[in-house]
């Protein structure tokens, strides 16, 4: 009964897990895609912070943070393929990542998030038949409208942030916030504890029933009845 129950319980929690994962991509894809409607629809030029971060709009045929715009058509192709595919890849990762690695799980997300929202602009677009002229007369290409300049990049997208923000989580993960981080820190090294002396207590049930399969276990006692010596 028992058995059926913490089954149960892990089917609920794995559920929530999935639908959990599911409504983030959700939030965040609906976030890129509005900003990017918005700035597409009323074309803004103004400053937040001036000389260092303002809002704009261009089209970008290229990669992230407007970067590699003026590649071949068969590279920009290569990118949209690449792209679809190291995303399926990262959201088939994201069901075989441990429950408890939160922080891995988010990063997955946000990097998927980010990397599909630029895709369905490319796709769209179709920007391998565009170069920078062409997509800046046409309106078409990713979508960008934050210009951080200022900070040595182009102009890029909510996407962009996204990737950026899940890269980060990741090296952080790795780094400090995970049990099985290189630094663990926190409640991330009292889990890493508990699962160094779970080991340890397997490895000794292991060892014990291997002893006990080679007839080397402790002799029963004789029963009631049994002949004794003397």
């Amino acid at each position: 009964m028992k058995d059926k129950t913490k089954a149960g319980a892990d089917t609920k929690t794995h559920k929530n897990d999935w639908l959990g994962g599911v409504l983030l991509f959700a939030v965040l894809i609906f976030i890129d895609q509005l900003t990017k409607a918005l700035a597409d629809a009323y074309q803004p030029q103004f400053d937040i912070i001036k000389g260092w971060l303002s809002i704009t709009i261009v089209y970008n045929p290229g990669i992230s943070f407007g970067l590699a715009s003026d590649l071949s058509v068969g590279a920009k192709l290569a990118i949209v393929i690449g792209t679809a595919v190291i995303m399926a890849a990262l959201s088939v990762a994201w069901f075989f990542v441990n429950r408890e690695r939160r922080l891995v799980r988010t990063a997955l997300v946000f990097i998927v998030a980010g990397g599909v929202g630029n895709l369905i602009d490319r796709v769209y677009y179709r920007v391998w038949e565009l170069d920078n002229a062409e997509a800046a007369l046409l309106h078409r290409g990713v979508r960008d409208m934050v210009d951080v300049s200022r900070f040595g990049f182009a102009v890029c997208n909510f996407a962009d942030f996204f990737i950026t923000a899940g890269a980060i989580m990741l090296v952080l993960s790795f780094l400090f916030f995970d049990a099985e981080a290189f630094f663990p820190v926190g409640k991330y090294k009292e889990m890493r504890d508990r699962q160094k002396q779970a080991e340890e207590e397997r490895e000794k049930r292991k060892k014990a029933a291997e002893t006990t399969g080679t007839g080397l276990a402790k002799p029963e006692p004789p029963q009631d009845g049994t002949e004794k010596d003397g």
